[in-house]
Formats: C-alpha cells, structure tokens, sequence
C-alpha cells in the first residue's frame, strides 16, 4: 500500500476526525504524526494507523515545530511518503510545505478551524495574529489540494486572506447507521432539546440558555448539554440564577460511542456557537433525523432555510421565537428532518472516504 503521513494530533484525538482515518488505513499505510508527545490516554484510543509524536517534554513552540520536521523527514529518507496530508496550516502545513518545496511530494492542506477569522472579543481565530495569517496565506497557497469543511468555512477563508489557490469543500460526514432514526414512545408532552458541544465562549452557551429559558416559559420542555465545561462552572451558575436548574441537565464529557443514544430521544438539536468550520454534531443530529436550530455559521449556515434553522450569531430572542413556531408547525419540521436525513446520507462517512481517496490517488499518479 502506498504510504501516506497525517501531520497534526488533532487528526488522531478528534473522534470524527479518528474515525475517518481508520477508514481510510484499510486502504493505505498510514503514520500519524503529532506536534506534541501522545499521553497514553491518546495512544489508547482505537486506532488501525501508526502514530508517532515529538519528545515529551517542556519544548518551545519553535522547537516542538522542529523536532516535528526531523520526524517526519527522518522516515521519509527511510521510506518515501506518497503523499503529506496536514491537518490545518501550523505547524503541520508549515512542515508539509517545507517538506513539498524540497522532495516534491504532494501536499493537501484540510482546513480545520479558524484559518481564515478572528474573533477579538474571545481571543479566538488565527488572524488575531498579522504573522499567523501571513503564514496561512502562504501554506494555503502553496499546498497541492485544500480542503475546507463548508461553504461557510471556505469564504471566510478566500474573504479575508489572499488566496489564489483553488479551495475544495468536503464536508466530514459521520457514520449514518450509528445515528439511526428511533420513533420511542414518549411518557409525556415534554419536549426534549439536545445540545452537543464544550462549554466555551466560541460555543456561545449563554445564548444557548437564555434562549431555553424563554422557550421553557412557554412549553414543558427539558435541555440536555453533554461536553466538557472550561468556564469554570460559569454556566452552570448562570441556569441556577435563573432557577432552571430542574429542567437543564449537564452530562459533561461522554465517550464518542455513548452519545448516539442522546440523539436518539432528542426532539430538537441546538446549537449557538460564534464560529463554526463544520460542526460535525449538527451532521450527527441530521443523520438522527432531528430538526436543526442555531447559528448561522459552518454547517448550518450552508443548510440554512433546507436542513435547519439559523439566526445571527448571540440573538437568543430570535432563536427562542424560531423554536416556538417550529414546534407548532408539523410540515415544516418534517420537511427539516426529510431533508436533513437525506443529506447526511449523500455526505456520509463513506462519501468522505471516497472523495479523499480519489484526491490522494489522482495526486500520487501526477507526481509520478
């Protein structure tokens, strides 16, 4: 099988993102690399790929981008890579580029995150930094393929970086038979809302909650968090001040194989973030076959109006208004789940597989 290295951890220690790979490995010989040492924890997870990773070791950030160069260049003058796949442009693109300019191995640079924003007010996105977005331009530039998740994600990136390469959208679809439609019985009126996400200011959950707690005034209705909290139990403290704390349940950080069941007894899927490239929970819940609302960025913003329901980033009144009036429209709430279900199924896992592979193969053929 031909040889290919993933550059970047998070191809590894995302859950979609691993399943991917794992697919993908039944068709090449596969090496993981990581920018930062695997803890065991990592190294534990299913995985049908080879992974190495720099040193352990409190190394600066410029050293860490070397030794990860080294790694990847030491095996290659070993055994030739077919191809570098990087998972976004630092350090991982960096290195695949360098590596490019000097072996001629081609080189695709998947878009991940928020290579082409910046969002001050949270301290979020690479273009914060004049030097990190210069550096984006050029990885982008130079890469043999890009990738970006969205429609959404792409623009953002063409918008506000000059970039002269072609960007190809390829949505990571997930695995629809994990997220089968189930018809269970419900033992009340009670409408359950799910949100799947890490409690963060990217994610916005104070949206989240004032817009559940306006909907909660006018229906019997219960919200489901599951995600770890890195904000200090903050808001858990904002739902108690708001004495909805019997109808807001926080599960916290669950495995990947135990959150299907949550989507499963869900009737409505929200989600608030400010920024977005994809948003692989909102492919999830519409491969369960349960109506979208949220924001209107990544996934969502390129569905909007046909698979889900989108307001401007932080309006909570809005949304809070756009769930009531769903709930009380039938036809279009089964218009959303037809559509959105049809959707996951045209961009599944499997569909993400065989776009990858024909890119990687009609890339090793030109090179040759």
């Amino acid at each position: 099988m031909k040889r290919i290295a993933i550059l970047g951890r998070g191809a590894h220690t995302l859950p979609t993102y691993r399943v991917l790979l794992n697919s993908l490995a039944a068709h090449y010989s596969i090496t993981l690399y990581s920018e930062v040492a695997m803890t065991p924890d990592w190294l534990l997870l299913e995985h049908n790929y080879t992974i190495k990773s720099v040193p352990s070791g409190k190394y600066p950030r410029r050293i860490r981008d070397l030794l990860l160069l080294f790694l990847v260049l030491r095996d290659h003058l070993k055994n030739p890579f077919a191809l570098l796949h990087a998972h976004s442009t630092y350090p991982t693109g960096l290195v695949a580029i360098l590596l490019k300019t000097v072996f001629k191995i081609p080189v695709v640079v998947a878009l991940d995150a928020a290579e082409g924003s910046a969002f001050p007010e949270i301290d979020f996105g690479d273009l914060l930094s004049k030097r990190r977005a210069r550096l984006n331009q050029w990885v982008i530039n130079r890469a043999s393929f890009v990738t970006a998740l969205t429609d959404f994600h792409r623009d953002q990136v063409y918008t506000n970086l000059k970039i002269s390469n072609k960007i190809n959208v390829i949505p990571r679809g997930v695995d629809p038979n994990k997220f089968a439609i189930e018809n269970s019985q419900k033992e009340n009126d009670s409408i359950t809302m799910l949100s799947v996400s890490y409690l963060s200011p990217v994610k916005d959950p104070e949206t989240l909650i004032k817009a559940f707690f306006l909907v909660q005034q006018s229906i019997n209705c219960k919200l489901i968090h599951i995600g770890r909290d890195y904000m200090n139990n903050a808001i858990h403290q904002m739902v108690r001040e708001l004495g909805i704390e019997d109808r807001v349940f926080f599960k916290g950080h669950l495995a990947y194989e135990e959150i299907p069941e949550y989507y499963k007894t869900a009737d409505l899927f929200l989600l608030t973030s400010v920024y977005e490239s994809q948003a692989l929970v909102v492919a999830e819940a519409l491969a369960a076959g349960i109506p979208v609302l949220g924001t209107h960025v990544g996934l969502m913003a390129d569905l909007s109006g046909q698979c889900c329901i989108t307001v401007a980033p932080g309006d909570y009144k809005a949304l809070a208004e756009n769930v009531l009036a769903l709930l009380t429209d039938n036809e279009r709430m089964d218009a959303l789940r037809e559509n959105g279900y049809t959707w996951s199924r045209q961009n599944s896992l499997a569909t993400c597989v065989v776009a990858l592979r024909n890119i990687y193969d009609q890339l090793i053929v030109s090179k040759q």
